[in-house]
């Protein structure tokens, strides 16, 4: 009859709170495992996400490379234009100031030709 009433008042309660704290171990133990299955999920989704914004931002970086290099190379270009231009410009000034020198000494030339061979000959010569 103790058996009875201690299985009543005691072993029944204890137990019933026991089985209850299993579950809610055991159910928390689920939820835990689901969330840790979420955060490995949301890690990879996110490494991902982080690979492709790398590929992205190494491929525009590879484009604006080549961008300014095209950008570099257009203005050596107009640059080694402009200087060969401006070489050219100073050539052609240099001949037509090197002609305007050998017009004018051969102008100074004549007289004083003319006036060395007077003195060398002795007489005037024309």
């Amino acid at each position: 009859m103790l058996l009875l009433v201690l299985n009543a008042l005691l072993y029944k309660p204890v137990i019933a709170k026991i089985r209850e704290r299993e579950a809610r171990i055991r159910n928390d133990r689920e939820k835990a495992a689901e969330l840790d299955g979420q955060v490995q999920e949301q890690e990879r989704r996110h490494q991902q996400e982080l690979a492709i914004v790398r590929q992205t931002g190494a491929q525009e970086k590879n484009a604006l490379t080549v961008e300014a290099k095209k950008k570099e190379a257009e203005i050596l270009d107009k640059a080694r234009a402009e200087a060969s231009r401006i070489v050219e410009d100073m050539k052609a000034s240099i001949r037509v100031e090197a002609e305007e020198v050998r017009k004018a000494l051969t102008a100074e030339m004549t007289p004083l030709a003319q006036s060395i061979s007077e003195k060398i000959l002795g007489r005037p010569v024309s």
